[in-house]
């Protein structure tokens, strides 16, 4: 099944802060959920975490974590409540296409979460080499994070939606893993442009947009080129991710995997693009050292 949401069917660590315009939304976000209990009473909390908001409330927190997330494209917090403060209509898609499979149907009547506390990594850790359990707890030691470092959602008012939210904050790991990438700037963000390809989320196009800038130039234009163009089209390709229950196919091969979901391979693997991108710093640097050297 394809994601009819999806283009063209149609980004990381908080980082810490001076004092700066930049924790003008943290300091609003704090407020408002201080402040919503009165102001919103008639909006009672739906689950746990949830932060009752009205309209004008959600409008002032999608600008100002927009603003935020513009100036640090690192700042996961504003990162997390820009894509609940404006993901709503996307939302509601990303859940028509979740509905229309059994496996996703599955997922909302049963809501499984992706924990430490509901994944047992060392079990996964034993099973066979090449399988998506073994891959997984892998990704996670060697690039040194636990499925617990996501972001709980909280302004999202409907339920349902807010599992989705969280959903596809808890499975983004797992998008890492099918393609191939690490938890660098660059990786991270040809992940994110597989993503709005297949979800079309507005964080995931902020993301690809501004989270390009805070490379150097050549090395952007080498990510561009290299998976810009694949990574839109294995998005809109591949099946709707977001409605995969992982948690069932622990023990299937990655190479299956993959082809059952749709997933081309990258043109080029990721060790190998950074690799290629050392050589050329290594020749760079010796090329201006000659030229100081023929200068003197």
């Amino acid at each position: 099944m394809k994601c009819s949401a999806c283009f063209p069917r149609s980004l990381a660590t908080a980082s810490s802060c001076s004092i700066t315009p930049r924790l003008a939304p943290r300091s609003l976000s704090s407020h408002l959920r201080h402040s919503s209990s009165s102001s919103s009473s008639s909006k009672p909390s739906l689950y746990p975490g949830h932060v009752p908001i009205n309209a004008f409330q959600n409008s002032l927190l999608a600008v100002g974590s927009a603003f935020a997330s513009l100036l640090d494209t690192s700042r996961h917090d504003m990162v997390a409540v820009l894509s609940e403060t404006t993901g709503g209509p996307f939302l509601a898609r990303l859940r028509t296409e979740i509905r229309s499979t059994p496996s996703g149907r599955s997922l909302l009547r049963e809501r499984p979460r992706i924990t430490e506390e509901s994944v047992d990594l060392d079990k996964l850790a034993k099973m066979k080499e090449g399988s998506l359990g073994r891959e997984y707890v892998e990704w996670l030691r060697r690039n040194k994070v636990t499925p617990d470092t996501r972001d709980p959602v909280r302004y999202i008012d409907d339920p349902e939606l807010a599992y989705i939210m969280q959903r596809y904050r808890e499975s983004h790991d797992f998008y890492h893993v099918l393609l191939g990438f690490g938890v660098s700037l660059p990786a991270e963000l040809v992940v994110k442009w597989f993503e709005l390809a297949n979800f079309n989320l507005p964080v995931a196009l902020l993301s690809s947009v501004f989270g390009p800038l805070r490379m150097e130039t050549g090395e952007r234009r080498r990510l561009m080129s290299t998976y810009g163009s694949w990574a839109l089209k294995a998005g809109a390709q591949a099946q709707c991710l977001i409605g995969v229950e992982w948690e069932k196919e622990w023990e299937k091969d990655m190479s299956q995997l993959r082809r059952e979901l749709g997933v081309i391979p990258p043109p080029v693997p990721f060790k190998a693009w950074r690799a290629e991108g050392r050589r050329l710093k290594k020749e760079r640097e010796e090329q201006e050292r000659a030229a100081k050297g023929f200068a003197v």
